[in-house]
């Protein structure tokens, strides 16, 4: 069908249901009424009945149910519109005969005639009638009443095929697609085992600020807007982590948030400008205490979440979980990942000589640090599938982190890769507020230089240093962790991530 002839119908129909409402209220009827009432869910009857059959309590009783009109089918004096809820997307038969309904319909009271007249799919509908079984043996009620609730003014497309329409009208994939409704049900027991876990060890929920003036806890771009009533420029949060290590300061011992975060970077697989991670800080632990919470952590999201810790990845390979998760050096996971011995390239020439033999653009690379990343990043993360504990990072590419005592060109910290991605971070936390300033003063240089994405100097956490912050280790991973997991890109996890607006989001529906 041509996409104007299918826009035409589209307009037809919705002006056909538009009617139907208008008939409806004539009539006295609320066709969008405050309260329904149901005795039990749609799931609760479809289990009673499919385990006891006609042995079961409400064979022959009276029932009301609601639900959405999930199809009909009309033959002379009978009508089946199977209804669907949360509990039950199958959809559990609804039978409207006309022996069984009033004659007329005559005020709230509708007939078997209103039935086939008024009635649509997507309509939400308050059913009361008997239980039973059809003649095909099918678990069913036979309504003697109901009530229109809701009158949907569009009929539901048979396919959203275009990723952008999926994403942009999400609440019509959820509809269409039970199994994208059980995707995020998977994403909020994901984020509430985290929690469930952080406090049962211990740890507080606190709160960072989503505004402030100066980001940090991360290398990114971030949004910013204007303050009207203090007259002050804001950015956007990119990182609750300076906060979180202020309480820190402050004499808490073990913090946690699992917030939103910000950053204006491009779209890609794995990156959202908008999303949710959890930070946790802990005093007084080791680097390698973090790493064995880390883990048990992660692997107790994963068996909440999936009720498994063997995980399918691409196609039948088979990733478990549960084994202990080998730590293993920046260097030599370059080397075993990478074939790069970085030993051999300790000035930025010579590893843009490196890089250029790769053929990789150095262009946004503009130090070894940067380019070093680029470097790990294209040529030897994308082959580590199995989780592996990354650790030992250079200093220059972690600016948070506390040098390793027994290397002091490397840190103490550590990145959980798998699926060819970076999935946690953690750190034992510079505490130094002369070396954190130092370092931030590095960072500032490279931002005056047009790095975008360097940190920016922030003297209030340095004086909050000052006051002295004890030994702690810190840890975050985003929902990339879940995207990761589920095998989807990141904004096939997000359930209305940001799009461009296109002209139907400001015009009046047709």
């Amino acid at each position: 069908m041509a996409t104007e002839e299918y826009l035409s119908n589209l307009e037809n129909e919705r002006q056909t249901r538009l009617e139907k409402a208008q008939a409806l209220r004539e009539r006295g009827l609320t066709v969008y009424t405050a309260k329904a009432e149901r005795d039990m869910t749609l799931g609760d009857i479809a289990s009673q009945l499919e385990a006891l059959g006609e042995d079961s309590e409400y064979v022959g009783k009276q029932v009301t149910l609601t639900g959405r009109v999930k199809s009909l089918r009309l033959s002379g004096k009978i009508g089946f519109a199977p209804l669907e809820d949360e509990s039950n997307a199958a959809g559990f038969q609804v039978i409207f005969k006309k022996d069984m309904l009033p004659e007329e319909g005559e005020g709230e009271t509708l007939s078997f005639a209103d039935f086939k007249s008024y009635v649509d799919t997507g309509d939400y509908l308050q059913v009361t009638g008997e239980i039973g079984f059809s003649k095909r043996g099918e678990a069913s009620l036979f309504v003697t009443e109901f009530t229109i609730l809701t009158k949907a003014l569009r009929a539901l497309p048979e396919e959203l095929e275009d990723p952008e329409q999926r994403y942009r009208h999400r609440y019509i994939e959820f509809k269409l697609h039970p199994e994208t409704r059980d995707m995020f049900r998977r994403k909020a027991f994901f984020w509430e085992s985290a929690r469930r876990f952080m406090l049962e060890n211990g740890f507080l929920e606190v709160q960072a600020p989503t505004l402030e003036h100066t980001t940090g806890g991360a290398e990114a771009t971030p949004f910013s807007t204007h303050h009207e009533a203090l007259d002050e420029h804001f950015y956007l949060r990119i990182s609750s982590e300076l906060y979180l290590k202020r309480y820190i300061v402050g004499g808490f011992e073990k913090v946690f948030d699992i917030d939103k975060n910000f950053r204006n970077e491009g779209i890609d697989a794995e990156h959202l400008q908008e999303y949710t991670q959890l930070e946790f800080y802990w005093c007084y632990a080791s680097h390698d205490e973090l790493l064995d919470m880390g883990e048990e952590l992660i692997k107790h999201m994963i068996e909440s979440t999936y009720g498994t810790l063997e995980l399918t990845y691409e196609g039948n390979r088979i990733v478990d979980w549960s084994q202990n998760w080998p730590r293993i050096s920046y260097t030599d996971f370059l080397k075993q990942y990478g074939g790069i011995d970085i030993t051999q390239y300790t000035s930025y020439e010579e590893l843009k000589q490196l890089a250029d033999g790769y053929g990789i653009d150095t262009t946004g690379y503009p130090n070894y640090g940067r380019l070093l990343d680029a470097l790990y990043k294209k040529l030897a993360r994308p082959h580590c599938i199995e989780p592996v504990w990354l650790t030992d990072h250079p200093v220059e590419i972690s600016p948070l982190a506390k040098r390793n005592p027994e290397d002091p060109t490397k840190t103490l910290r550590s990145q959980l890769i798998a699926y060819g991605s970076e999935l946690t971070n953690g750190f034992s936390e510079l505490n130094d507020p002369v070396e954190q300033l130092q370092r931030f003063k590095e960072q500032q240089a490279l931002r005056d230089e047009g790095d975008e994405e360097a940190m920016m100097l922030d003297y209030d956490f340095v004086r909050a240093l000052e006051y002295g912050m004890p030994p702690t280790v810190g840890f975050g991973f985003s929902e990339r962790l879940f995207s990761m997991l589920e095998r989807k890109s990141i904004r096939e996890t997000a359930p209305f991530p940001m799009m461009k607006r296109k002209k139907e989001d400001f015009t009046e529906p047709v």
